[in-house]
This record gives C-alpha cells, structure tokens and sequence, in this order.
C-alpha cells in the first residue's frame, strides 16, 4: 500500500447543510486515511454568487481536522427534483480546477455524488491522469429526484423518454409551491454560503422537512406534457451517463445499486466493485445486549427513519393493522418524526411513536427490540440503520430492494423478503414470528456465529489498496484485492 497519497474527497458537506449516510461515510473514510498518513482535501458545492459559467474551488474552513474547500458556483443542488434541467448541464468554462489540483498535488479524486458535481473537475482530473472513483450512494444524475420513485409512489423502470421525468418533476413542483404557500416558510439563507436559487432553497428546504407535507392529490394523469422539457431530461441523463462512464472505477455499495444503474450505464468495459460500506461507530456489540425475543410476552418490533411511503412505513402500519384482531402478542416501536402524523388514527396498544432519535440511544432502542424491520419501497442503495441492529445482534427483517439485504443469509442471521404491492410477503413473514417467535433466538445465534468484518480501518485499507491498484494501472484479472 502506498504512502502519503494526495486525496480529494468530492461530497455534500456537513451538517446543517447536508447529513445522512454519505457524510458520514465520506467524513469518516477521510479522517482514516488522514490517520493512516495520507494527505486528504474535502471538496463540497458552496456559495453560489451568480448563474455564470466561471467557477472556482476556495478554502472554507477545518472541520474534525480535514480542511474542508467549497466550490464556487457549483452545479446547481437538488435534493427532491429538478425543475430546469438546462442549469444542471451548463458549462463551467471558466474555472481554477487545473490549478487547484496541480498545486496540491491530487493523485486521487474521489467523489461520493454527483450532486453539484462539475464535469470539468473530472475533465481536468483526467487529463492530469489522477486517479478518479466513483461511490454510489444516491442515483442523481440517472434519477433527478435521486431515487428512482415515482410521483406515484412507485419505482421508475422506464423514464418514457423523458416524459416520466417531466410528471415527477411537475408533481414535485407543486408540492414545493404548496409548502411555500400553506406553511408561509420564509427561506433562510445560510450568511456563509449554498443555496443557489430559489428551487435549490426550496428543494433543500423539502428535503429537511419532508415529513411536513402530504401535499394536495395532483391528478397527473390530467398534466400536459411539455415534451420539450421531457427532451431535455433525456440530455439531462446522457450528460451524467457520460460522467459516469468516465470514472475509473466504480464502487458499488451494494448488488441493489449495481443493478439500478446497469438498467442505464453498459458495465462490461467499466472497472466495477460492489463494496459495501460501514462508518466509524460501527463495532463488535453483538454481545453486549442481553437478547430476549419476547418483551413483556410480546414480540417488539422496530422502524427507524422516515415515516413515508418511500420507506415502506405506512405498507408497514396497514399490514400490521390487518393481523393485529388475531394477533396481539406484539407491539412496535416507531422512532421518526411524526409531527405530521395524527397519532389518534392509531391503536396505542400495539403502536408507540418515540419520535427523533440520538446515535446515543442506540443501545437503549435495541435493548427493547426483537427485530428491526426495513421495509423500504424504493431501491434503497444501503441502510446503515440494518448494520447498526446488526451489531448489536438484533435480527432484522428487510426488503430485497434494501442493499443492506446482501449482508442476511436468509432465515439464518435474518430475514429477507421479496416486495410485492400488496405485501403479502411482508405481512406472511411478520405473522410467521408472531406463531414462532423462537425463530427470533435462531437468527439471533446466527448473528454471534458469523464473521464480523465491519470495521472502519479495515475498509479504509481495501480503499487504499484499490487506490494503489489504479495508479499502477493493474488490470482487473490481476487484481488481488480482499472485498
């Protein structure tokens, strides 16, 4: 493994402007490569002064010891849908990129989205032979709501030429105006910098309070269609096709993600890994909690995160409203925002809301579970929250469109089943617990019997070791590289 490699971070920057799961992995994959002794740079979109073609990468600030720089008008930054195509595909003509990447030496460019990505920083990268890498953590660029799930809460299989872009985009304008308007939410710009334009604020804004909007039901089957601006979504995709075609490698975070793109991205001559991902805080805590299938004689069950459609949370609450006059040996614990929920609609003796949740009451929230259930609609590129359970050995019962799936053996150290529309599966899996709840003790021994191999620092090292491989320009059947 080389030493002191010059590497340059590309994400979405820290909290409040950007948190989930990227920023924790690519803040933590960072500060472990800066401990291992190489030389690590942070690149996030920043302060957008004009809609103009010139550009330039400057200093922010330190943070958790990384220096941390921003890019000056940036591609533009969406997080819940793009209205204006033609402003994510402008040129950035003029731009300091050769000289930043010379000065400091980059050898490496790794980027974790291509939100607010700029082609020519890759171009440049290219010519000056840096290494380039590509993790996949959203699918931006192939999705412009990143997510591939429809305005009618469906997956994407086919964007209709741009026409199904146009209807997902349309619908969630209106969504936007709607919260704009009913709440009277005044957009609040950052004195230091990010939001580029009014969508970009309100996207933002959506994104960080989704849960606080239903929306008026949008007839969408009575939209005109602007095929001309459908046209420009199918540009909007071959442009950052071509941007992912371009990297060196590409870094799968699961078999899910990988099989989202092939649907858009040819593979046979692209270099392509699947490497699942972990964070720092991820440890061995599989015996720390002293697991009991059944709490107070009842199987507790446990959802985390968003209580949407996307998540599969409401798939979830009317399966369990359909078994619960049989079955009653059960209760689940829901932690998520709920302040748009009215709580009045459900029975309190099989639902208890929680609210938002610390990392910190992690091991408090496992301790009162007997298994974590996943149910996510959309194709969900990993889901840390099911390597969190599984940590601290509690089973989890999880999607196939979830990536984190590719981590459970089946019926042995979990449960994984298939999605259908009207959960037949789920609701088949979740009354075969509620019949046998000692299934629950078998997956959990199934748990404390396998290999743990999460560890952040071993993953950093099979990162570098793909750095190195790149810049010896190894071919793929000569790689040797333990994933």
């Amino acid at each position: 493994m080389a030493n002191n490699m010059n590497i340059l971070h590309y994400f979405l920057g820290f909290p409040p402007i950007h948190d989930g799961g990227l920023m924790i992995y690519a803040k933590d994959l960072a500060k472990e490569q800066l401990t291992l002794g190489h030389n690590v740079i942070m690149l996030m979109p920043g302060l957008y002064i004009n809609n103009t073609s010139k550009s330039a990468i400057k200093f922010y600030k330190r943070e958790e010891g990384l220096p941390i720089y921003q890019i000056i008008n940036s591609q533009p930054v969406s997080f819940s849908g793009v209205i204006n195509p033609k402003e994510f595909t402008k040129e950035k003509s003029i731009n300091n990129y050769c000289h930043f990447l010379k000065e400091y030496g980059i050898e490496i460019l790794h980027v974790h989205s291509l939100i607010g990505f700029p082609k020519e920083l890759l171009d440049e990268a290219k010519k000056l032979n840096i290494k380039t890498i590509f993790t996949t953590h959203d699918y931006f660029g192939l999705c412009p709501k990143i997510n591939f799930f429809k305005y009618n809460n469906t997956i994407c299989n086919d964007y209709k030429e741009g026409k199904e872009c146009f209807l997902c985009n349309y619908v969630e304008l209106n969504k936007l105006r709607q919260l704009y308007i009913k709440r009277n939410l005044k957009i609040i710009i950052n004195r230091n910098f990010f939001l580029n334009s009014t969508v970009r604020s309100l996207s933002s804004l959506l994104h960080r309070r989704k849960n606080l909007i239903h929306g008026e039901d949008i007839d969408y089957k009575k939209i005109t269609i602007d095929w001309d601006k459908a046209i420009e979504y199918v540009k909007f995709r071959n442009y950052y096709k071509n941007i992912i075609e371009s990297f060196d490698i590409i870094l799968f975070n699961s078999s899910v993600t990988k099989k989202q793109f092939a649907q858009y991205i040819n593979l046979d001559n692209i270099r392509h890994e699947i490497l699942h991902i972990t964070r720092s805080k991820i440890k061995d805590n599989r015996n720390i909690i002293k697991y009991n299938p059944k709490i107070n004689n009842k199987v507790n069950f446990l959802f985390m995160g968003y209580l949407d459609k996307k998540k599969g949370f409401w798939d979830l609450v009317s399966v369990l409203n359909e078994i619960k006059d049989k079955y009653t040996n059960w209760q689940i614990n829901i932690y998520g925002d709920y302040s748009n929920v009215d709580l009045s609609k459900f029975d309190n003796n099989f639902f208890k809301f929680y609210g938002k949740y610390r990392y910190s009451d992690l091991p408090d929230m496992f301790s009162n579970s007997s298994i974590l259930i996943i149910p996510s609609k959309w194709k969900e590129t990993f889901g840390f929250i099911g390597l969190e359970a599984y940590s601290y050995g509690i089973p989890v019962l999880v999607s196939e469109n979830v990536g984190f799936s590719d981590l459970i053996k089946d019926g042995i150290n979990g449960l994984v089943y298939s999605d259908d529309d009207k959960n037949q599966n789920l609701k088949e899996k979740i009354i075969e617990l509620l019949e046998s709840p000692e299934i629950l003790l078998q997956l959990h021994s199934g748990i404390l019997n396998g290999n743990f191999n999460y560890s952040l620092i071993k993953h950093a090292k099979i990162i570098l070791d793909i750095y190195t491989k790149l810049r010896e320009g190894s071919n793929n059947e000569n790689w040797d590289i333990n994933i």
